[in-house]
Parts: structure tokens; sequence; C-alpha cells
């Protein structure tokens, strides 16, 4: 899974990429540029697909702690310590990045000359003090704009609303009274998006409860194979032929197949690939960092690399989104050290604090 997650983030990276660097497509024989803008589409698959995995590890913690008897206070400390210790930062860089693209560098890319489909906010107005405050509170897309330039901030926002609603609605199943964080589930009827993707993300949860149930079934490891097989021929057909057009169930269609196909692999549970380890602890460490901060950082490389223009698929264009791509993978590497690697300590500090709330 660590390994899935550093797949899915360099997809979503190098969509992005592409889409700030590369001019839109135009009719073309080579097969090999046509795979290129083809592969560029993955984006937002990437982004369902970590939702589908971020479904499956809450769920998992979150019914470990209703088992052991619920608090909420020590779990809102474990997933605001995670988010915060990324999200901060990444609002104090992305933000200064947008800040000295527009106002120093003059950025065609940041004043939407470029006509990139990726960024066509008001990148300047996006970095006021009330849309900092809405983002610090994980209202981007609901009520506030994303930060500046960094539009990927909005699944940050709806992961946190799940991380309220999957454990309130847990514990109303189970204790048979509404719990009174059911209200955060308001959000819905304001933003029907917020609402969708909290189906994509319970495929997650479901892959849980059935590996629960059916890792004790004792199931033929020639079933399990073939479960693999089929579920990974499904998943491919969903994601071809979401290229093919914008279905309105495309994403719930898609988390479904993904969770399938996850769910063979933790039934199956087959030997790790040669050569998987170094991108695992790539995409346990630096996945989340490397999703939050790409855009700005790659924003304001093309800024300061092109012009008025986007580049055409041609040898220049290629080298520069593949540089481009290098090398934000390499600044998310630090970058997670330097703040998804604390998490455990703004965690403890964290604790210790409402602990001295609480009995002071």
């Amino acid at each position: 899974m660590d390994a899935c997650r550093f797949v899915l983030a360099v997809v979503v990276a190098f969509g992005h990429a592409w889409a700030l660097l590369i001019r839109d497509y135009q009719p073309t024989t080579d097969v090999a540029i046509q795979g290129f803008y083809f592969m560029a589409g993955f984006a937002h698959s990437g982004v369902v697909l970590f939702f589908v995995l971020s479904g499956y590890w809450i769920t998992r913690s979150v019914v470990g702690r209703a088992d052991r008897g619920w608090r909420w206070a020590p779990y809102l400390v474990d997933r605001l310590s995670r988010l915060m210790v990324v999200l901060i930062p990444t609002l104090i860089l992305g933000g200064a990045l947008d800040a000295v693209a527009v106002a120093v560098l003059d950025s065609p890319t940041h004043r939407g000359i470029t006509d990139t489909f990726v960024l066509r906010a008001d990148v300047w107005a996006n970095l006021a003090p009330w849309v900092i405050a809405g983002n610090l509170a994980f209202l981007q897309d609901i009520l506030v704009p994303p930060l500046g330039s960094n539009g990927p901030l909005w699944s940050l926002a709806y992961e946190f609303w799940y991380y309220i609603w999957f454990p309130a609605a847990l514990l109303t199943f189970r204790r048979r009274v509404p719990s009174a964080a059911l209200a955060a589930f308001a959000l819905a009827w304001f933003v029907p998006a917020l609402a969708l993707g909290f189906v994509s993300w319970l495929c997650g949860s479901a892959v849980f409860y059935a590996e629960r149930h059916l890792g004790r079934s004792g199931r033929q490891p020639s079933l399990r194979k073939r479960f693999v097989a089929l579920s990974l021929a499904a998943l491919t057909a969903v994601l071809l032929w979401g290229r093919t057009g914008d279905y309105p169930l495309e994403d719930p269609l898609l988390a479904m197949s993904f969770a399938l196909f996850l769910l063979a692999l933790l039934l199956r549970n087959p030997r790790a690939a040669p050569g998987v380890a170094p991108f695992a602890r790539y995409g346990a460490r630096a996945s989340f960092s490397l999703y939050a901060i790409h855009f700005p950082v790659m924003a304001f490389a093309a800024g300061a690399l092109i012009g008025p223009a986007r580049l055409a698929p041609d040898a220049k264009g290629l080298t520069l989104v593949a540089l481009t791509l290098t090398a934000t993978i390499g600044v998310a590497w630090v970058f997670a050290g330097l703040t998804e690697a604390r998490t455990s300590r703004v965690r403890a500090w964290a604790t210790a604090k409402v602990g001295k709330a609480r009995h002071g």
C-alpha cells in the first residue's frame, strides 16, 4: 500500500506538471505523445484511489479505538497532528511561492495567461487572510477557495470531514444514540461533491470489513489468485473507460473496482515485487507531503521556466516536465523530513497539552 501511495502521488503530480507546462492536446500521429497526454489525464483518478486507501486505514483505526472504548479527544489529537504538521508548513511555503511568482516574477502562469485548466484561480486574491483561516479550518473548496494556486488542497478538506463523519456514524450505529458529531453531515447538503467523495472513501471501509470477514474463511489460494487477476482486469477497464468521457458515476465505480483489487491483494498477500521497497519507503514517509506541496512548487517552476504560452510536447517540453517532476519529488522528500517525520513528536506534545488542560 505504501508503494501504491507513492505511485498515486506521482500520477497526480505528473498530470499537473504536464498541464502546467505543455499545451493542450492537438491532433498528432505520434503514438508516444498521445500516450503522454493519455497518462496525464489520470490525476483525478489518483485522488479517488487515495480516498479508498484512506478509508481503509482510518476505518481500521476507528474500529480499533471503538473496540477499546472510544474517546474523541485522543482521536482528534492523532488526526489533527498528522494533518497540521504538513498543512501549516504547506500553506506557508505555497503562499510564499505564489506571492513571489505574482509580485516578483509577474508569472504568466499565475496570472492565467497560459490558460491551463488546472490554474484558473485568482491566485493573489486567494492569498487573503480569510482564505488562510478557512484552509486552516479545512473549509477549502467548501466555504473558501484553496490557498493561492494550491487547488489540490480541496481533497485534504474532504479527508478531514470524512475523519469526522465515519466515527460519528459508527458510534451512532453501535450505541443506538445519535452522536453530536453527526451535525457535521450538514456540510453534505451544501456541498454535494463532498458527499459523493464519501461514497468513494467508504469503499475503503468496505475493504476493511470484507478483509476481516473473508480473511477467516480459508479460501483456496488458487481462488484468491484468480480474484486478483479478475479484479485487476475490472480496475483497468474502469480506468480506461473513465478516459473516454466525463461520467457522473465514474468516481464511485473507480473506487469500487480499486477496492476489489485492494481486497484481492490483501487476501492473497503476495510477495513484494523486486525493487518495490524504495518506492514503499517514499510512500510511507513523503507521499502526503508530495501531494500537499507539489502544485505550488511546480506552478512556481512553470512561472520561472515558460512564458505566456505553454510548450509543445517536443524534446524540450518533455525534458522540462521530467526535470520539474523529479525536482518536486526531491523537494517533497526534504519537506517531509522537516514535517511528516516529526508527527510523533507533535502528537506527543499535543497529547500532553490536552491532558494538562483536562486535569488543570
